[in-house]
């Protein structure tokens, strides 16, 4: 069984190569946050001195930064998980015909489910392994920029704690397994000419899946409860003006940590809402059925640009609603990483599906279709993913402006006008363009072969 896990590892490295990436740039990006965060704490706690009303300065410090890199650490670990889900749960659905193969020549149901789940857990341990080794010069790389920014105290240094190996292996092991949970499972059970006809296995009506299902259920009525909480808190002005400040900001997470759950169902909806839209010519359409037919490859490709705009839409809709004078460079410094990493892994969503979308084009033009009709159904199909990411984002954006009305006791209706339309514009436009060039680019990858070759080759 390892000989065999090793040997497909080996065999089907491309396959793998951009989940190991992810999972490397996630552990990285989650053990540097710890070890700002430690190193924080520790300067903090260091600081001599009182304040105006005699009490220690080092306990203010620690308190603000054990606030102010909790959020930071919560959107690490938000854009980690959820890219870390969607690509793990990519690379196995792409294999299928690979799995009816071994079931085909005799492999029992546990023995591919236990194998599928040890290559997870090899790239999750890799991930983790690499990430608390490159966390350090991560984090040397981001103190510089937290301490121009006043978030962090000069002299501030890295602290690693072997307790971050275990945090670091729970975020990315733990999130590489559970994204490919639910596909290593459907593979498991699903009859050999399905997966060898390229098709995922049945969901299934077991306990497993009702599991499944009250579990995502039971964390998005979880979500929806802090985030009525939050408001109903902020309503009643009973808070100070520093639990006012978390109660909204933490709600604003709550909100897009509520999208992200509900991406499974709500980006199938929202981008078959989308194919409405008038658009002439048949290459929408080919575009929008593409998109509802892999409706697990399109929640996998949105759900990271939405962590990516949400976070864009909280920290600037913060500004516009006049609290702070958050810029660029402190986006960067706070929220970069995270912002790196869920970007990281859109491209990686794409780019894993690149020989769907060979085999799509290449039916297409097996069926009369112009190469200019092709193009143009590729590009739709991006512009199609791009617009659901940002209609998600705009109901972040749209959450975290209701909170902050609420925190400033100001009308909704115009905190919401005032919301961060610029920014989201901006970080909409890459996300248009950076959807589209992956499409075009994944789908020509290989372009030399014919539309015979491409027809008869394997993922």
């Amino acid at each position: 069984m390892t000989r065999l896990l090793l040997a497909d590892l080996r065999r089907h490295a491309s396959s793998w190569a951009w989940t190991v990436v992810v999972a490397l740039m996630a552990g990285a990006c989650v053990a540097g946050e710890l070890q700002v965060l430690h190193g924080s704490l520790a300067s903090a706690a260091g600081a001599t001195g009182t304040t105006s009303q005699g009490a220690p300065v080092s306990a203010d410090l620690t308190d603000a930064a054990r606030t102010v890199f909790g959020f930071i650490v919560t959107g690490v670990v938000l854009a980690a998980a959820s890219v870390l889900t969607a690509t793990a749960s990519l690379v196995i659905e792409s294999r299928g015909r690979d799995h009816g193969l071994w079931r085909a020549l005799g492999m029992r149901p546990g023995a591919l489910r236990a194998l599928l789940l040890g290559q997870l857990a090899l790239v999750g341990a890799v991930g983790s392994l690499g990430g608390v080794a490159l966390g350090r010069p991560v984090a040397s790389l981001m103190l510089p920029l937290l301490v121009d920014q006043q978030v962090a105290l000069p002299g501030t240094t890295p602290d690693w704690q072997p307790l971050d190996l275990a945090w670091t292996a729970l975020v990315v092991a733990g999130a590489v397994l559970l994204g490919g949970w639910s596909p290593a499972r459907r593979a498991s059970r699903a009859p050999e000419s399905v997966l060898l006809a390229g098709r995922s296995g049945p969901v299934g009506r077991g306990a497993g899946r009702v599991l499944a299902l009250l579990a995502r259920l039971a964390v998005a009525a979880g979500c929806a409860t802090g985030l009525v909480a939050a408001v109903v808190a902020l309503h009643r002005g009973t808070l100070s003006a520093e639990n006012t400040a978390n109660a909204a900001v933490g709600g604003a997470f709550t909100a897009l940590t509520l999208v992200c759950v509900l991406a499974r169902w709500l980006v199938p909806t929202l981008e078959r809402l989308l194919a409405l839209l008038p658009v002439p010519g048949p290459s929408w359409l080919v575009a929008a059925r593409t998109a509802a037919v892999e409706s697990r490859r399109s929640a996998a490709t949105v759900l990271p640009f939405v962590v990516a705009i949400g976070l864009v839409a909280v920290m600037f809709g913060i500004r516009s609603a006049g609290v702070g004078n958050m810029r660029l460079s402190g986006f960067v410094s706070m929220f970069g990483l995270a912002f790196a990493t869920a970007w990281t892994g859109g491209v990686a969503a794409i780019a894993m599906s690149a020989s769907r979308r060979r085999r799509d084009a290449a039916l297409l033009r097996a069926a009369g279709a112009q190469e200019r009709d092709v193009l143009t159904a590729q590009v739709l199909e991006g512009v199609l993913h791009s617009l659901c990411a940002v209609v998600l984002g705009l109901v972040v954006s749209v959450a975290t402006s209701t909170l902050l009305a609420a925190a400033l006791e100001r009308p909704t209706g115009v905190v919401v006008r005032q919301g961060p339309w610029a920014a989201l514009g901006v970080v909409g436009a890459m996300t248009v363009v950076t959807t589209c060039l992956a499409v075009l680019l994944s789908a020509r990858a290989g372009g030399g072969e014919s539309v015979g070759e491409v027809l008869r080759g394997r993922d």
